[in-house]
């Protein structure tokens, strides 16, 4: 008969566990850890089960304050360009509805009364100006403050003076009447004998105030406006002639006696400069000048 082959007994063969050093079992005794289970020859253990471990929320990114930054400066600029949109649709539609006009000034006559100038070089003078203020507007007013008016001969200030503040209606042709002096005032020699030597002075003036806009009850805030004015000539006026010295008359047959002035010529305005010169309107909001 052959030989049968027979194959692995069902029962495991239970192995020897090795034994440490002290002669006892792994495992064996109190406080070791637990021992393998036992190896089974020709059967290869079953794999651990894989328990995948829990995945951790990512870390919250923390906003740094250069992004906090940009955010604000995108909102602001936005901020910005839209009010800016708006503020040219209500320009568009106040100049449709209004069509604004900047008053125009003219300087209509100058008389120089006085300029004398002294051998320690003072200057001394008096001049007598009109100037004629337009306003073409329709529906609206301007209110100036205070004018100042500084006028000045061949370059050099000859005269300070100020006018009182005005309401200038709509439509409305204004003539603005002043005058300014000046009482030694100190210039260079050179200067002083410039104007010595010369009879007809080329003559220049200044006007600043500050000025509103007023349209029915709304008053805009007032801005610096100057006036510039300048390509005319004046000479010294000549002095007027003087008035004949009153004759007393008696009269009878009352005692009484009475001043009367028999005759009495008019002072014209002799030396006066007639002109139409057109001035420059300078508008100046903060730093700019327009």
């Amino acid at each position: 008969m052959g030989d049968r082959a027979y194959g692995p007994s069902s029962k495991p063969v239970p192995v020897a566990a090795p034994r440490s050093a002290n002669g006892s079992a792994n495992g064996s005794g109190g406080g070791g850890q637990p021992r393998p289970p036992p190896m089974v020859p020709g059967r290869v253990p079953p794999p651990p089960m894989y328990r995948p471990k829990p995945m951790a929320p990512p870390p919250r990114r923390r906003r740094s304050g250069r992004g906090w930054c940009c955010v604000c400066c995108l909102w602001l600029t936005l901020v910005l360009v839209g009010l800016v949109f708006l503020a040219a649709i209500a320009l568009g539609v106040f100049y449709v509805i209004y069509h604004p006009q900047l008053p125009t000034f003219a300087v209509t006559s100058l008389r120089l009364a006085a300029l004398n100038v002294s051998d320690s070089d003072a200057v001394s003078s008096r001049i007598e100006f009109t100037v004629t203020a337009r306003n073409a507007n329709e529906k609206m007013a301007f209110a100036y403050g205070d004018i100042a008016a500084a006028f000045s001969a061949d370059g050099t200030d000859v005269g300070d003076g100020s006018v009182p503040g005005f309401v200038h209606p709509p439509g409305n042709t204004t003539v603005i009447k002043g005058s300014a002096s000046a009482a030694d005032v100190t210039v260079d020699p050179l200067v002083a004998e410039k104007l010595r030597s010369k009879k007809n002075h080329a003559m220049s003036v200044e006007l600043d105030s500050k000025v509103g806009f007023q349209i029915g009850r709304f008053k805009s805030k007032r801005l610096n406006v100057r006036v510039l004015c300048g390509g005319f000539t004046a000479g010294l006026a000549k002095a007027a002639a003087p008035s004949p010295a009153p004759i007393i008359v008696a009269a009878a047959p009352a005692p009484v006696r009475s001043k009367v002035r028999l005759s009495s010529s008019s002072s014209s305005s002799g030396g006066a400069t007639t002109t139409d010169v057109k001035c420059k309107l300078r508008v100046k909001i903060w730093i700019w000048s327009f």
